[in-house]
């Protein structure tokens, strides 16, 4: 099975003990539950499989990396926490040797988040992020 897949995120999540349950959200459209590894996700309000998959990435990247906050949290915390759960998940999820060789081999950025199925948007995240690391994307950085 290829591994880029919502399927094959969803199986993973499973694995590792993070319940992810349909659930009528109204002001979101998924959130993560530290207490009882949850994840309540409204998919009837996401347009494509690379938005589900995105938002349950970065819900698995909350899991990884520990962080989590409260809804009255202050501001600079929260986005600490949101911070720290997308790096985490770009760190699981998008390799940087994959991601890489694809964008050395002359795919674009689109061309990358159609193969690892998250929107363009957060494989731009995923690049920026390995860049400010100190990685190297070759010659011609591609964002």
């Amino acid at each position: 099975m290829f591994k880029y897949t919502l399927a094959a995120t969803l199986n993973e999540m499973d694995r590792e003990g993070i319940t992810v349950a349909e659930c009528p959200l109204r002001s979101m459209r998924c959130l993560s539950l530290q207490n009882g590894r949850i994840v309540g996700i409204n998919t009837a309000r996401f347009d494509s499989s690379a938005e589900v998959r995105t938002a349950l990435i970065h819900e698995d990247g909350h899991f990884a990396s520990g962080a989590f906050y409260l809804p009255y949290s202050p501001y600079q915390l929260k986005a600490q926490a949101e911070y720290r759960a997308d790096k985490a998940a770009v760190l699981k999820h998008i390799p940087y040797p994959e991601l890489a060789a694809r964008l050395r081999r002359g795919d674009t950025l689109a061309d990358a988040a159609e193969y690892f199925c998250v929107t363009e948007d957060f494989l731009r995240k995923a690049y920026a992020l390995y860049r400010d690391m100190g990685y190297s994307f070759g010659a011609e950085e591609k964002a």
